[in-house]
């Protein structure tokens, strides 16, 4: 079969392997995607956490069989990750609605508070294989991100309210792997981005009384300037539709807009 032509990965589950832009050895649980040489997303324990990594950014050590022992409770765990996606919802007030205001809306609020927040705690814990588990703990509950972790927080927390929101694997102008969102609004599709609106806000000297959200509601022919869409992800099934929707908005929606809205906030909002 042709799906299964193209599950080829470069490491095998259990193996050492080194991760070159941070310099630290860990274990591979699970190849998360197969995209292509060099492409594939691994889970990889570092240090006692579960990190997602890409196939480019990783180095052999060596083949090893370890038995990676887990020293949870997974339901307390699946809880704890409920609860808080749950706080967060109830924090900002997002709202399930097919209101285009509202969903643009519930999206910038959310990025907006990824970006700025800080209130995570510091812990160690391993959670096993379950890549979901691992990411929303880490991402939620550690503040542990990256474009790919802050992409999946951003889709699920939406998803919960309803939200068609899309992970898609990117490649930089550098070449380098790259995950952002899009998010269905009005019968299109915009540009999200959490990492870079966290690049920006640290560029501009991280004042959150100044913050202008500028990632978010981008049209293609703006933010595919500088990144080129590959192919889409889906965490949760990894044979699943890869391919991009062919209603991606051409232009972005008015930033002036979108800022008004969130300082007005969208009851007061007025078009």
């Amino acid at each position: 079969m042709e799906k299964e032509k193209a599950k080829v990965s470069e490491f095998s589950v259990n193996d050492e392997v080194l991760i070159v832009s941070s310099n630290q050895r860990g274990i591979v649980k699970s190849v998360v995607s197969y995209l292509g040489k060099g492409d594939n997303i691994y889970l990889v324990s570092v240090d006692g956490k579960d990190k997602m990594c890409v196939e480019s950014n990783m180095n052999l050590c060596r083949k090893k069989d370890v038995k990676l022992d887990v020293d949870m409770d997974k339901m307390a765990v699946a809880f704890q990750i409920e609860d808080r996606i749950n706080e967060i919802i109830s924090k900002l007030e997002l709202k399930n609605s097919s209101n285009p205001s509202v969903q643009l809306f519930n999206a910038c609020k959310l990025q907006t508070y990824l970006t700025l927040n800080d209130d995570y705690e510091d812990t160690d814990f391993k959670i096993g294989d379950d890549v979901l588990k691992n990411q929303f703990y880490h991402g939620l509950i550690n503040g542990d991100f990256d474009s790919i972790i802050n992409s999946y927080v951003f889709s699920e927390i939406l998803k919960k309210v309803g939200m068609d929101v899309l992970n898609v694997a990117m490649k930089t102008e550098d070449g380098q792997f790259y995950v952002a969102n899009l998010v269905l609004i009005d019968n299109e599709y915009y540009y999200f981005d959490v990492t870079l609106e966290m690049a920006v806000f640290e560029d501009n000297g991280a004042k959150e009384d100044e913050f202008v959200l500028c990632c978010g509601a981008l049209g293609k022919k703006s933010y595919e300037q500088f990144f080129k869409p590959m192919c889409l992800l889906d965490f949760n099934d990894k044979l699943g539709d890869n391919k991009l929707p062919t209603n991606i908005s051409r232009e972005d929606i008015d930033i002036d807009i979108v800022n008004k809205m969130l300082t007005m906030g969208i009851d007061n909002y007025e078009e």
